[in-house]
């Protein structure tokens, strides 16, 4: 009960669960009731995560800005003090994780630092609150990006597949793609997930072979490809396809059910074995083999078609792909005495009908919700043959229309989608001049159609591209998320594809609704009255510190806990005290990077007592990416190729030449450094080379701030991990390893330090190392010798903090001097904006200066108004090289 009393308390930041529904009854009924409750005790929460772009560079930033709504009406929430980004492999490692808050206009916005030595490959975001655990993974955010490498400019890759069941042949050479000549590189290694690292030599002089079997069950299906072309380390990871001339058919009958002598809407999905959708063409024939009709899809393997299924005949489909791969199908069995629910938009208007063999006798009735929100309940009528609603009166999404029996069970469902223009506030753009040169001074106005319903959204974010270098992404805005993908189980594929600007494909949507579900609640437990709860995470409102101190005995009871915090120089210390059962927690709220120890002390301050701190838990991460279209063509895009000479000449601009390339090159003559003595260290497996002088550069005080900005590994609450494993690294630290070094780091002076690597995997370690999957070897100047372990009442963690706000570089241009200044502007998002504010009157600013390319810019703003209404525009700016009419 005090469960459900705290969470009626917690709703009352989602004041959406409140609404009341219409009913043909002045109060109430249960159903209305149920529903009502169960918004009150579990109110749930969505997540858009809006980006800068795209695609990025290896070393570039991405910067992000996390939408979060209550799922039930959209409007803003902030019961949730945090939300958790991360970035995560095609091989499903975690590479990047950040956590953040809101700032003083209750946005919600961070970026994920990119590795110089990232591989090239499709990442997923992914973005979610520790309150939306209790839901489950399917319900976080997630988006897949393109992490693209400069060194594609120069090398391409031409593969080949071969696929069978479970057996593949790979096939790859590689050429120059300046001068299209086929070329050999010195190493060539592939690696899949769980796999160790296999050198592959090549067949013949220039093509690399390599035949396999993939586990039945094993879903991931990425490859990395490592190799050493001219001193120079490349890797990117590929998709393997499954075989091409597979597919799979399912056929949903509107209502559930197929009606005797009743005109029957049949709706179809066809996927491929990756998890796409596959078009089809197909006939549907009867028992007999007679034609009944013929259908084909309408968008991404679904479709949908009518007939008049007769009673006590069957039917099946034979389909075909665009591989010319014909398969057969049965249809669901034909259900006499079955009613089900049809539902059409004609016009303005909804009309949903019965379709049932005799006169409806029972007393049924009639439930429409959206989002767990009651919008109608009535007794069906039996005098009615069809209901009709205007198309206004549901508000934009999906639609779930039920009609239950007396003991409130479901019959039938049939669900649309409703868009209507007036949810979505109209911006207008205007310009402080027609067009503008480069490094000009760009004002762009925006102004709301209608201010009451825009200003209170607090802020929205903008995003300012280079067309010419950054594709725009066409899978995936706020509105086909929060509207569509976030309330339909399974993978939506480009659910903005449904969508052009606030218009939609209705035939396309009509197919999705009738074959997909609504899954935020188990709707018939909650006709049953059986009301789900959160039992497993509370809404996070701080961050918290927590442990168990044991005595000799028993329990460290009123035993005094003292907690010391450090980031570089600042030093904080809090005490607190144990209750009965030797527990304690701090509320505290940090910054990334801070080291905490704790130390607990009995009453009359003895040291020998156990202390325990509860380390930090964090979703898997295991299937995690998204399905993708497969895509081998040779080389980047042209629009590709733009972006990676001008992002990467631009980081060249701002950061030298690419450190991966420098450490991996031979240059003659240089004097070795002890790293390259080091049986541990080669060309193809050691990556984030740091000498003393680097070391020196970086002015870190420990050991553990030098980790933290080391590439290539992740440091975190309990252990260090490369950025492609979970496995804790070994430290091999003068070439003696350590398996469990993690509490001892600050036994090394970071001054001490000659040289650091990683090496990221076992396959290039000599030796045997059960327990660990790659390695930090560092070499000291003059030996280390092992320090005594600390006392047992001592715990020293870095669990995950608050990320730093930190501002994205906008140059300015107003003086002669600065608009001559030679040092080229290579932008190619020129702007960023995260909390971009309306006045009351529903106008807002947004000004920057223009780069140096002659192009037209894409502004693009996303966001949500406090009374939950989707607010997404976008323009187009023109600029003109200085000497241009």
């Amino acid at each position: 009960m005090k469960k459900v009393l705290l969470f009626f308390c917690l709703c009352l930041f989602f004041t959406g669960a409140a609404a009341i529904a219409q009913e043909s009854t002045e109060e109430a009924d249960s159903v209305s009731v149920r529903f009502m409750e169960q918004l009150y005790v579990f109110p749930q929460e969505k997540i858009y995560l809006q980006t800068d772009k795209s695609d990025y560079l290896s070393g570039e930033q991405i910067r992000f800005r996390a939408h979060l709504v209550n799922a039930a009406d959209h409007k803003p929430v902030y019961i949730s003090r945090y939300v958790y980004v991360e970035i995560i492999n095609p091989a499903d490692d975690v590479v990047k994780r950040v956590k953040i808050r809101p700032d003083s206009t209750g946005s919600y916005h961070g970026y994920l630092n990119l590795a110089d030595d990232l591989p090239e490959g499709a990442y997923t975001l992914r973005a979610y609150t520790k309150y939306m655990r209790n839901q489950g993974e399917d319900y976080f955010f997630r988006k897949t990006v393109r992490i693209l490498n400069p060194f594609s400019l120069q090398l391409g890759t031409v593969p080949s597949f071969v696929v069978g069941k479970n057996n593949v042949q790979a096939s790859f050479r590689f050429v120059d793609v300046q001068k299209g000549d086929t070329v050999a590189p010195e190493i060539v290694s592939w690696k899949l997930k769980g796999k160790p690292v296999k050198t592959v030599n090549p067949t013949g002089k220039t093509n690399f072979q390599w035949k396999f079997q993939l586990p039945e069950k094993e879903k991931n299906r990425s490859m990395l490809i490592s190799l050493v072309y001219k001193n120079r380390k490349y890797n990117r990871y590929y998709t393997l396809p499954y075989a091409a001339d597979d597919f799979e058919v399912a056929f949903f009958p509107e209502g559930g059910y197929m009606v005797p002598a009743k005109t029957c809407q049949v709706a179809f999905k066809s996927l491929n074995t990756s998890g796409l959708g596959e078009d089809i063409s197909g006939n549907l024939y009867n028992s007999k083999g007679e034609e009944i009709v013929a259908f084909e899809s309408l968008h991404l393997g679904m479709g949908f078609f009518n007939f008049v299924p007769a009673a006590n005949e069957t039917y099946y489909a034979v389909c075909r792909n665009t591989q010319g791969v014909d398969k057969r199908f049965a249809l669901p069995a034909v259900q006499p005495g079955a009613k089900a629910l049809s539902a059409r938009f004609v016009g303005a208007k909804l009309i949903v009908a019965l379709q049932s063999e005799a006169k409806v006798q029972e007393p049924f009735s009639l439930l429409i919700h959206q989002r767990g929100q009651v919008l109608y309940h009535a007794p069906w009528n039996p005098a009615t043959e069809v209901y009709t609603f205007p198309a206004t009166f549901f508000p934009s999404g999906v639609i779930s229309i039920l009609l239950l029996d007396a003991r409130k069970q479901i019959i039938s469902e049939r669900m649309v989608f409703t868009l209507n223009e007036t949810d979505f506030p109209a911006i207008h753009t205007s310009l402080s001049k027609p067009s503008y040169t480069t490094r000009d001074h760009i004002l762009l106005k925006l102004n709301a159609e209608n201010a009451d319903s825009v200003f209170s959204a607090g802020s929205i974010a903008v995003s300012v591209t280079d067309n010419h270098t950054v594709a725009l992404d066409t899978t995936i805005d706020i509105v086909s998320t929060l509207l569509l993908s976030s309330d339909l189980k399974g993978y939506i594929e480009s659910p903005a594809s449904y969508f052009r600007g606030n218009k939609m494909n209705k035939y396309a949507l009509d197919a999705l609704m009738m074959t997909q579900g609504w899954r935020r609640y188990d709707i018939p437990a909650v006709l049953r009255g059986d009301i789900q709860t959160p039992d497993a995470f509370a809404p996070e409102v701080s961050q918290q510190i927590s442990g168990k101190a044991d005595g000799l005995f028993r329990s460290l009871k009123e035993g005094h806990i003292s907690l010391l915090a450090s980031l570089d120089s600042l030093v904080t210390t809090e005490m607190t005290q144990t209750d009965d059962k030797g527990r304690f927690t701090f509320n505290v709220e940090f910054p990334e990077g801070t080291a905490f120890t704790i130390q607990s002390l009995s009453k009359k301050g003895n040291k020998n007592n156990l202390i325990e701190v509860e380390r930090e838990s964090f979703p898997e991460s295991a299937y995690a990416g998204l399905p993708e279209r497969l895509d081998f063509a040779n080389g980047p895009t042209d629009n590709e190729k733009a972006y990676l000479e001008k992002a990467n000449e631009a980081y060249i601009q701002k950061y030298g030449i690419r450190t991966i390339d420098l450490e991996e090159i031979t240059v003659t003559g240089h004097k070795p450094g002890k790293y390259e003595e080091s049986v541990y260290y080669s060309a193809l497996s050691a990556t984030g080379l740091r000498t003393a002088e680097d070391i020196e550069k970086m002015a870190v005080s420990s050991l553990k701030s030098l980790l933290y900005t080391q590439p290539g590994i992740v440091v975190r609450s309990d252990k260090i991990t490369t950025s492609t494993s979970q496995t804790p690294v070994a430290f091999i630290i003068d070439n003696i390893t350590y398996e469990d070094f993690f509490d001892r780091l600050d036994d090394i002076d970071v001054s001490s330090i000659d040289n650091l690597f990683v090496v990221k995997d076992n396959s290039f370690l000599p030796g045997y190392f059960p327990n660990t999957n790659g390695a930090i070897v560092i070499t000291t100047k003059m030996g280390y010798e092992p320090k005594p372990r600390k006392s047992l009442n001592i715990e020293q963690i870095i669990p995950l903090g608050y990320q730093q706000a930190a501002e994205f570089y906008s140059p300015v241009y107003e003086t002669p001097e600065q608009k001559n200044a030679s040092a080229p502007d290579l932008r190619t998002t020129i702007y960023w904006k995260p909390n971009v504010r309306f006045s009351e009157d529903g106008e807002a600013t947004v000004d920057f200066y223009s780069a140096d390319s002659a192009t037209t810019y894409t502004v693009t703003g996303e966001g949500v108004s406090g009374s939950g209404k989707m607010i997404r525009f976008s323009s187009e700016i023109q600029v003109k090289g200085k000497d241009e009419p």
